[in-house]
């Protein structure tokens, strides 16, 4: 290399580094910019922890939060063009752009934040609900079935009157009928064998005697393809009582407990590659008590006794069996077979307040129905179903005492009940035929 390249190349490299070093001072002698400022609201007052943040032209940003007189401030800024945003709990977000930073000097930029405007976005589409006039698809109807039947109380004196206040006031002096598998029943079946409730449905249809208003049809579930079960049980008793009610009975005198227990279930399953099963069982024990409470007049000694006490138990049992089989005897032709066992005891019934002990009577109520339908599908439009029902109940009461009834105006009554022993039996025969035809809208 010869000396006067070599002079060439320290030139340009004592120019270059002259130049970095200028602007090295340069850099060093700018003074940092700042920014600062009082957030408030609409009325002037100022805003505590709202959250300020400043952004510059390459993306980088900063963030404070306002103190408790509501300033916030940014330090050590370089010269240039930033973007102020300011959020706060229930304000709108605040936004500031082209916020220019001059060199060594503090730009005040207080911020006015409004409270936030809440919005609501409604999207109209353009289809319209289609208006469905099928009898059957009446405004009033109201059906039940999955989960909705969990709501229900599986107590079946209060499961029925749950639906009689669901269905509400019937058309006529007798009150809404109940219909199980489209025959009219008085005893509901247990209610893990409900499938479907329908209440109110086409309340003017030929098909039933009686206006629909208040009508209960409830469906009971058929066998499956596949083996399974439930089992449901619940009670009380007196241990877990808190006082004693019957503290103030007469030194000696036990008090009888009083205790309930219910249990449920059924099982179901194939039978066959035609045919289904299930079978249903509901039952209640319960201990219940009846206070009798009265003036008294000692049959022996004729003393006069102001206050008579006595705990009268009244327990009662009930349980309720319901097989069903469904056989499908061809592709076109279903016969569905159920039975359905009711029993329920009550035990010295009629006995209280003012009434002793044996005045109670015992009450025996049971009941058998065996149902039997047969569905054919005659053609594409054309069903056919005949069902058979033959319901007999029976209704017994046995007085506790037969001696004879002693009754004291305005105080007690002992001795036998005037009812004495009564049976009583009672055969009913149902017999339908319906046929359904599609012949079009019309």
């Amino acid at each position: 290399m010869s000396f006067r390249s070599l002079r060439m190349v320290l030139t340009n490299f004592l120019f270059l580094l002259l130049i970095f070093s200028s602007s090295a001072a340069l850099d060093a002698q700018t003074p940092p910019g700042g920014l600062s400022g009082v957030v408030t609201d609409s009325s002037g007052g100022v805003i505590v922890k709202a959250a300020v943040r400043l952004t510059n032209s390459s993306g980088a940003s900063q963030d404070t939060a306002t103190n408790r007189d509501g300033f916030y401030e940014f330090k050590g800024l370089l010269p240039g063009t930033y973007t102020l945003k300011a959020v706060a709990k229930g304000f709108a977000i605040f936004t500031e752009e082209d916020v220019q930073i001059l060199a060594g000097q503090t730009k005040s930029l207080n911020i006015g934040l409004l409270i936030q405007i809440e919005e609501e976005k409604v999207e109209v589409s353009g289809s319209s609900t289609k208006v469905d006039i099928a009898p059957s698809n009446n405004a009033g109807m109201v059906v039940m079935q999955g989960k909705d039947l969990e709501a229900l109380s599986d107590d079946p004196d209060e499961l029925q009157s749950e639906l009689q206040t669901l269905a509400g006031p019937s058309a006529g002096p007798n009150g809404g009928q109940i219909y199980i598998d489209g025959f009219t029943a008085g005893t509901l079946p247990p209610k893990a064998s409900i499938r479907e409730i329908r209440i109110n449905q086409n309340p003017f249809s030929a098909e039933y005697d009686k206006l629909g208003y208040g009508r209960i049809e409830i469906l009971t579930k058929p066998g499956t393809e596949q083996f399974h079960g439930q089992a449901f049980l619940s009670g009380t008793t007196a241990a877990f009582n808190a006082r004693n009610p019957f503290g103030n009975l007469p030194l000696g005198t036990p008090a009888p407990g009083n205790h309930s227990t219910q249990y449920s279930g059924n099982i179901g399953g194939p039978l066959g590659k035609s045919a289904s099963f299930s079978f249903n069982i509901e039952g209640r024990n319960v201990i219940d008590l009846h206070i009798v409470d009265t003036p008294f007049v000692d049959p022996v000694t004729f003393q006069i006794i102001p206050q008579f006490t006595q705990v009268v138990p009244n327990p009662g049992t009930r349980y309720n069996l319901s097989p069903r089989l469904d056989y499908q005897l061809t592709s076109t032709n279903t016969l569905t077979a159920r039975y359905q066992y009711f029993h329920n005891t009550d035990e010295n019934e009629g006995s209280g307040q003012f009434n002793l002990a044996e005045q109670g009577f015992n009450q025996v109520n049971a009941e058998q129905t065996l149902q039997v339908s047969d569905t054919q599908v005659v053609n594409a439009k054309t069903i056919n179903e005949t069902r058979f029902q033959f319901v007999r109940s029976s209704n017994s009461e046995t007085p506790v005492s037969i001696t004879p009834t002693i009754q004291v105006q305005g105080a007690f009554t002992s001795g036998g009940n005037v009812q004495g022993t009564s049976v009583d039996t009672l055969d009913r025969f149902e017999l339908q035929n319906y046929t359904s035809m599609a012949l079009g809208k019309h």
